[in-house]
């Protein structure tokens, strides 16, 4: 069976106090450009310095140990030029280079401290000056940008190689110890050096990502980070010139630059054709697509409308099970979206509760928005059927299609169809239709098992030809199923439930969800710390 990939959900995402900071692409290849200049100076001054003491102070060789000190010369120098050559070669992507610039600094640092130390030290005389390691974790540290908590740890680690290199010159060449005074001086700067780099290279990686962002969304302004999740993040934004909010979704970093470049250009697909999707439809139960574009670093990025109101995976989990005539109302306006899509040979393939809004669109209260059409999938495109990312697959257990999880390829709109059945249960029942313990036990628990009728499962009352439709949808065959979301909407306008109407959903708004509550998500105004730009 394929891997299951847990997807994004507004409802989900992870807000913007546990949001990791990222690198963003561009930042990723300046870092890069910038440690290929420091390889470049390191080993021509290595170089250049080994034969000046040759010719200046010959006498040094019998005292620094030469055959030793020179070898650990030769491993920098040689590491720095294969980086450099994997770097023309494009052999490496910029983020795995960049982390082998880290390695590269520990070493470097090490064949600094070995020199040092490789002298012997009179434990009688005072230190005078500081480590040559300490110049370089502060040069180092400010030239090349890095997450600051990767940063803080490289810095720790070369003020390390110093008290490491010292013990192991003691033991290779009995050289009498210093004494501990003495000791703490020559490691003192380079720890305080570690510190204060993290310092500034915190503030200058934050100053950094945010005119990155700035410059890359042009007419957009980022204010508030919403989410983030399977595919990319989601940010508030609000136009210069129009003061209009709208929603801003952007490819996750590190799928762009933490992958083999076929991967990445996989992604970049993916994100467009969900784009172009999202643009092609017209029912207003489709999240309404308002720009599309490419950022400076070749990232993509779509501007979506801001939704004020709550995703059906909230609602449950804060309001409990709901009425049966307010499910029907919630059904009927997500099958008029995915009727178009099926009618356009799109195929949502995550239909969940999460992927579904109840909005308070200007007078009218539970009006239903469909979003994330992240895997969408065009049955009228060929190359769609090879958009598959390694490690990812269609869907999310809980709500996926038994022939979806069994992977077949061949599959249509009554998948959706499938999905939506579990939406109508998840609401009337207020818990999902099978709940295993893994993802791979509830994807199998869609293909061998039959649910247990809604009915008794609800404390709320579930009318009979409901359930029977919601078991219908539920069918392990297609062909079971309802044949399209227009059917599936006539049987659910004809199973006798009362009409949920404005004056009742209004009622329940102003009672449960006013506009000062914090669940709904266009009041959200969590300003998030800038972190780099890399699924709605």
């Amino acid at each position: 069976m394929q891997q299951i990939e847990r997807a994004y959900t507004p409802s989900g995402m992870r807000s913007d106090a546990s949001a990791k900071p990222t690198l963003a692409p561009q930042m990723v290849e300046s870092a890069v450009q910038r440690l290929c200049w420091v390889l470049v100076i390191c080993s021509g001054l290595i170089i250049f310095s080994a034969f000046l003491h040759r010719a200046m102070q010959p006498e040094m060789a019998g005292l620094l140990k030469t055959p030793a000190v020179l070898w650990t010369w030769i491993v920098v120098v040689l590491s720095a030029l294969s980086i450099g050559v994997a770097r023309r070669l494009r052999l490496l992507s910029p983020l795995v280079i960049l982390n082998l610039g880290l390695v590269f600094e520990v070493m470097v640092a090490f064949a600094i401290c070995f020199t040092e130390t490789g002298l012997p030290m009179s434990p009688d005389q005072p230190v005078l000056g500081i480590s040559k390691v300490a110049l370089w974790i502060a040069v180092v540290g400010l030239l090349i940008p890095n997450k600051p908590g990767i940063k803080l740890a490289v810095a720790l680690a070369s003020a390390s190689m110093w008290p490491l290199a010292y013990f192991l010159n003691i033991h290779l060449f009995e050289y009498t110890p210093l004494p501990m005074n003495r000791f703490l001086v020559w490691i003192h700067v380079p720890y305080i050096m570690a510190f204060v780099t993290y310092a500034i290279s915190k503030r200058v990686y934050s100053m950094e990502t945010a005119a990155q962002k700035a410059r890359d969304l042009g007419s957009y302004k980022l204010v508030s980070l919403i989410g983030s999740g399977g595919m990319g993040e989601v940010w508030r934004a609000r136009h210069h010139m129009l003061a209009r909010d709208a929603a801003i979704k952007l490819v996750r970093n590190d799928l762009m630059t933490g992958r083999p470049l076929y991967q990445s250009d996989v992604t970049r697909k993916r994100f467009e054709r969900e784009a172009q999707a999202i643009a092609s439809l017209q029912c207003p139960h489709t999240v309404y697509l308002f720009d599309f574009g490419i950022s400076q670093d070749g990232s993509f990025y779509y501007v979506m409308e801001l939704l004020d109101g709550i995703s059906l995976q909230m609602l449950v989990d804060q309001f409990g099970a709901q009425p049966a005539a307010r499910v029907v109302h919630v059904l009927r306006q997500v099958c008029e979206s995915l009727e178009e899509a099926h009618r356009r040979a799109l195929i949502h393939r995550d239909i969940k509760p999460s992927n579904i809004f109840a909005c308070n669109l200007g007078m009218e209260y539970d009006f239903i928005k469909v979003l994330d059409f992240g895997l969408v999938k065009n049955l009228s495109s060929a190359e769609a059927r090879h958009l598959t990312i390694e490690g990812m697959s269609a869907g999310t257990p809980a709500y996926m299609a038994p022939e979806v999880a069994m992977g077949e390829v061949e599959i249509d709109g009554r998948v959706d169809i499938y999905g939506l059945g579990c939406v109508g249960y998840f609401l009337l029942t207020g818990a999902p239709v099978f709940e295993e313990k893994t993802a791979t036990a509830t994807a199998l628990a869609q293909v061998q098992k039959q649910p247990v009728p809604p009915s008794q499962r609800s404390e709320l009352p579930v009318p009979a030809r409901l359930e029977d439709i919601i078991l219908r949808c539920l069918a392990k065959k297609p062909q079971d199923r309802p044949a399209s979301a227009r059917e599936l909407s006539d049987l659910l306008a004809d199973c006798g439930v009362p009409v949920w109407t404005q004056d009742r959903a209004s009622e329940w708004w102003q009672t449960y969800l006013p506009a000062t509550s914090s669940y709904r998500a266009a009041r959200q105004s969590r300003v998030a710390a800038p972190i780099s730009l890399p699924k709605a």
